[in-house]
C-alpha cells in the first residue's frame, strides 16, 4: 500500500522563497497546499514545468459553497523519486496568458528528500509483482536446446 505523506503549504507568495525545514520521503505523496481563486483564472503552475518532483494528482476546493468566486485552495500532490535537496518552483498564473506576462505570484519551496529505508521502488509500490507469477513459460526458464555437434576438420 502506497503510504501517503501529507504537508500543507499556506501561503504562496514570494514570502515562502526558501522556507527551511520542509522535508520529504522519497517515494511518498507529498501534498502541497496553496491559496488559489481559479474563478479570476489564475492557477498554481510548476515553472518551469518540468522538474523532479513528478505531480500525481491536482485539486481545487472552493472556501465556501454559497459565495460565488470566493477564494480556496489548490493542492498537487507530488513525489520525490530520490533523496536530496529540491526546489518546487511554482508561479500563480493564467494559462492563456503567453509566458512573456509575469507571474501575479510566484513562490519557491525548498524540500529535503530524505531515504524511506524501503527496498521497494515507487513503481513496486504503485504495481506490486503479480501473485502468483504468470504460468506461462519465461525465456529464461526454458531449457537449452540441445546444439548439433561441431564438425572439426584437421
Amino acid at each position: 500500500m502506497l503510504l501517503l505523506g501529507s504537508l500543507a503549504i499556506l501561503g504562496g507568495c514570494d514570502f515562502l522563497r526558501s522556507k527551511p525545514g520542509l522535508q520529504a520521503q522519497a517515494g511518498v505523496p507529498l501534498a502541497v497546499t496553496l491559496p488559489a481563486n481559479f474563478s479570476t483564472g489564475y492557477r498554481w503552475v510548476l515553472d518551469p514545468p518540468v522538474q523532479t518532483a513528478q505531480i500525481l494528482s491536482e485539486s481545487y476546493q472552493s472556501g465556501s459553497t454559497q459565495v460565488t468566486g470566493s477564494p480556496g485552495q489548490q493542492t498537487f500532490q507530488v513525489v520525490f523519486l530520490r533523496e536530496g535537496r529540491f526546489n518546487l518552483k511554482f508561479a500563480y498564473r493564467r494559462l492563456w496568458e503567453p509566458p512573456s506576462v509575469p507571474s501575479a505570484k510566484t513562490t519557491n519551496l525548498v524540500i529535503q528528500v530524505i531515504s524511506t529505508n524501503k527496498t521497494s521502488s515507487v513503481l513496486e509500490q504503485l504495481f506490486p509483482p503479480q501473485n502468483p507469477p504468470s504460468l506461462l513459460p519465461q525465456p529464461e526458464e526454458e531449457a537449452p536446446r540441445s546444439r548439433m555437434p561441431l564438425r572439426t576438420t584437421r
